[in-house]
């Protein structure tokens, strides 16, 4: 038995001893273990659709158009539900503001026990046919009391100037959050394209790849049969080596853009992700008409303007803080004494607290607020400057990339038949192999800048929709 005491309490010491360990370490570990920290961090990874067993494969490619993508953005791109919560918290604020001008209801309780009744004692009158000294009970030696108490305050307009500010808040919020969602489908539109051009340059590596390989099994028999020299020889090999580095660095690029893609439409991270072409030219807008639209719904300006009432409308409740503070009430009394009558009583109030603020703490909020008021002034201005030459600058970006598409498209042409006279030349033995090399290279950079112009051109328009404050996903269905 005795051993076992002494186990007992050398067990009951050790645990104290671990405990106070734990609760004297300034790092404590809060009751998680590394076990713990992994499983929740195992948990969150798989919501966040992260590979954090590093040995899933990705399943097969499916493929993926714009507007899905911009669907799926706005039901998992972190960034945007994120900015979702904000808003939410926002909408808590206002209500908490609101709540300043509804009654305010305080309800109270208390049962007490006392080690004696409380009496007083008191000296009545011979005429009453008692002389002498006697005591009255005045409290019970156990008492039960409930108050209700209502409180109405009587706003002179400070509370209502709050509220107004709250509620502006909220809607700048709002606009923070469609200025997010703007960015975050830009995102998703710039990795959708960026995909695509990517695939199409590889694919175009690759047919450079076939055609130098055909070139060099035509220049090595050239070159057995005395028809050409070691030189030539070896600039077409070194051209077919470098064009297979190039399509190394291709597959890089499609998997960065893979990545990019899958982050902002919130899907796994390494899903196989496959877009679908798109083949139509852009319709660009006037530029009287994108201003218009910009001045009208670009959020960020928006936002801008919401902070400016909040500011004014906080200026103006801390202003009417300098006026007494009125308000009215009613409350209710029960007791469960027996000693006195009524055990309930009503009653009703009216009163007012006033701050004169001669610690100068209202007088700083004050100007602060009017402040912040002129100094967001001028961010507007600022805002309006950038603006109109951000829509301009895209607009006419939009309109370069489609020039560029025109152009590409006349020089591929001309630059296949270029190919096709110096293959022709160099079979006759009147080009040498760089001429070949060289009109390939030619078709090749054409062929790339017909690809990478239509991608672009749909990329900066839609900037400048981000820009005139319109929505991605219904201009991708049109």
């Amino acid at each position: 038995m005795r051993s076992r005491s002494r186990a007992g309490r050398l067990l009951a010491a050790c645990w104290l001893a671990c405990g106070c360990a734990t609760f004297v370490r300034p790092e404590g570990d809060g009751g998680w273990g590394s076990a713990r920290r992994s499983e929740e961090l195992g948990r969150i990874a798989r919501g966040a659709g992260v590979d954090f067993a590093a040995a899933a494969a990705p399943d097969a490619a499916r493929p993926l158009d714009l507007t899905t993508a911009l669907a799926m953005a706005a039901k998992g791109n972190r960034r945007i539900l994120s900015s979702q919560r904000q808003l939410a918290i926002e909408e808590e604020r206002v209500r908490d503001v609101r709540g300043g001008l509804l009654p305010a209801a305080v309800g109270s309780g208390r049962y007490s026990w006392f080690t004696d009744a409380q009496r007083n004692s008191i000296q009545l009158p011979g005429a009453l046919g008692s002389a002498g000294n006697t005591s009255i009970e005045i409290r019970d030696s156990e008492l039960g009391t409930v108050n209700g108490t209502v409180t109405l305050p009587l706003d002179l307009g400070e509370l209502r100037h709050a509220l107004g500010a709250a509620q502006a808040g909220y809607r700048g919020e709002q606009a923070r959050l469609w200025a997010t969602t703007l960015e975050q489908q830009l995102g998703v539109v710039r990795a959708y394209f960026e995909l695509l051009e990517a695939e199409r340059l590889r694919e175009v590596t690759e047919q450079n790849v076939a055609l130098y390989r055909e070139q060099l099994a035509n220049a090595d028999e050239r070159f057995r049969a005395g028809r050409l020299t070691k030189n030539e020889l070896l600039v077409v090999q070194v051209a077919l080596h470098a064009n297979e580095e190039e399509r190394q660095q291709r597959e890089l690029a499609i998997s960065q853009a893979r990545y990019a893609l899958n982050r902002a439409i919130g899907a796994d991270v390494n899903a196989a992700t496959e877009p679908a072409d798109v083949g139509t030219r852009p319709i660009v807008p006037g530029v009287e008409e994108a201003l218009r639209l910009a001045y009208s719904q670009n959020p960020v300006l928006r936002s801008l303007l919401e902070e400016q009432q909040r500011l004014d409308e906080t200026a103006r409740s801390r202003a009417l803080g300098r006026l007494p503070r009125f308000y009215a009430g009613a409350a209710i009394d029960y007791s469960n004494s027996q000693l006195l009558e009524p055990r309930d009583i009503g009653s009703g109030f009216v009163g007012f607290s006033w701050d004169l603020g001669t610690d100068q703490r209202r007088e700083a909020e004050i100007a602060q607020a009017r402040i912040g008021a002129d100094k967001n002034r001028l961010e507007i201005e600022g805002q309006l400057r950038d603006l109109e030459a951000a829509v301009r600058t895209a607009r006419q970006a939009v309109s370069e990339r489609l020039a560029a598409l025109d152009a590409a498209e006349i020089a591929v042409t001309q630059a296949e038949e270029n190919v096709r006279i110096r293959q022709q030349q160099f079979d006759a033995g009147r080009a040498s192999s760089e001429d070949v090399l060289d009109a390939q290279a030619l078709l090749s950079a054409q062929r790339a800048t017909r690809t990478t112009a239509l991608y672009q051109a749909h990329v900066r328009l839609a900037e400048l929709q981000s820009l005139m404050g319109l929505d991605l996903a219904s201009s991708a269905t049109r």
